[in-house]
């Protein structure tokens, strides 16, 4: 679906922005096969009420968001279309793997692109070029994105700085095409230090503690002195701060019948699953029972459904009991991911899920055994 946004400086960049990725230099640098993608096969776009055709990218589509789309197939339905017809990258550093995805999946696969264009494709493909490591040429049609004024932001990409209308490529441009040529050059250190600048780790594992509000970093570390039933201190390393955070805020509860209605069958750990109850309910409800703020999975993979969290966080910054730091904290580490780009890691999301799991599905005591529940 289509939003609305407010990421555009000048509504007219929508009628008159750039509606091919190719720049003057691409003839330059790059070879016959990327210089026939970027200028006669794929078309950049905006986003609008009336082109709302869906589209691989992460989230929903603003209005003025750029899209790539195949030049040929553009004006088909959406269900007629071969798959990679069309995409939103979320950053200028995705444009090369849109382009490509249409290379191998869409360009031969598409009913409507002419005969002649996929016999010149062939032709090109056949040929030798000269080698340029693929790490040069992602940063390439990156920058070449922002010569056509194209910026990045936290909701995608926009028309919104002013091109580049020289015909000479930026001096960014020019540096990263000079490095290409030439890696191993000496002279070349700080331009490629600027071009491809260190990995900030802790940015990558979602850690925001360096870079937070001071707020954040008090309501971080006094979750991690804290003791709590789930969340154990040896997850700290390898989860996001974010997870980390929000499952703090909630305690163990036996799961009511009434959790069984929808399910034909009793889970195996029926008798000691415990499930999440927010500790601040909790705490102002003391001994009251399935109460708003009670979230019973029944299972490790409904644990794993996206739509768990979202509801455990849902509650958290609506919940009246909660303290207004606590949801200070969430917005400002989920607002830091976005506009870092940062996506938690799979693995790592999965590996603390399933240890979760073990927690809660063991956390009671089976019957006719004493003892207290898992710690």
């Amino acid at each position: 679906g289509i939003v609305k946004c407010n990421n555009i400086a000048d509504p007219n960049i929508i009628q008159n922005h750039p509606t091919r990725l190719s720049i003057p230099s691409d003839e330059q640098f790059l070879d016959p096969v990327y210089n026939f993608l970027r200028s006669a096969c794929i078309e950049v776009f905006v986003a609008t009420d009336e082109n709302d055709t869906g589209g691989r990218g992460r989230g929903t589509q603003a209005i003025g968001q750029v899209g790539l789309r195949c030049v040929h197939c553009k004006h088909i339905q959406r269900n007629r279309r071969a798959n990679q017809a069309l995409s939103y990258p979320s950053r200028t550093t995705n444009i090369f793997e849109s382009v490509r995805n249409y290379q191998r999946i869409h360009l031969e696969a598409c009913e409507y692109i002419p005969s002649e264009f996929k016999t010149k494709y062939r032709e090109l493909v056949s040929q030798s070029y000269r080698k340029i490591h693929l790490k040069y040429i992602k940063v390439y049609f990156a920058e070449a994105a922002c010569e056509i004024g194209m910026v990045q932001t936290p909701n995608g990409l926009f028309f919104g700085a002013p091109p580049n209308t020289s015909g000479k490529p930026s001096e960014k441009l020019l540096a990263i095409m000079k490095i290409a040529e030439n890696p191993t050059a000496s002279e070349h250190k700080q331009l490629r230090d600027l071009i491809f600048p260190k990995v900030d780790d802790r940015l990558v594992n979602s850690k925001f503690s360096h870079i937070a509000s001071l707020n954040t970093r008090q309501v971080i570390a006094k979750c991690r002195q804290e003791r709590a039933v789930f969340v154990y201190p040896s997850d700290f390393p390898i989860i996001s701060d974010f997870r980390f955070v929000l499952f703090h805020q909630f305690l163990p509860c036996r799961p009511p019948k009434s959790a069984l209605s929808r399910r034909r069958t009793k889970p195996d750990k029926w008798d000691t699953l415990s499930g999440l109850y927010c500790k601040h309910c909790a705490k102002a409800h003391p001994g009251e029972r399935y109460l708003r703020g009670m979230y019973f999975p029944l299972d490790l993979e409904s644990l794993c459904d996206s739509s768990l969290p979202c509801n455990l966080q849902c509650h958290i910054m609506t919940c009246q009991y909660v303290p207004f730091a606590t949801k200070e904290t969430l917005d400002e580490l989920q607002r830091l991911a976005a506009e870092h780009g940062v996506i938690t890691k799979r693995n790592a999301k999965k590996t603390f899920l399933q240890q979760l799991w073990k927690r809660m599905a063991n956390y009671y005591p089976a019957p006719g055994k004493g003892g207290e529940g898992v710690s």
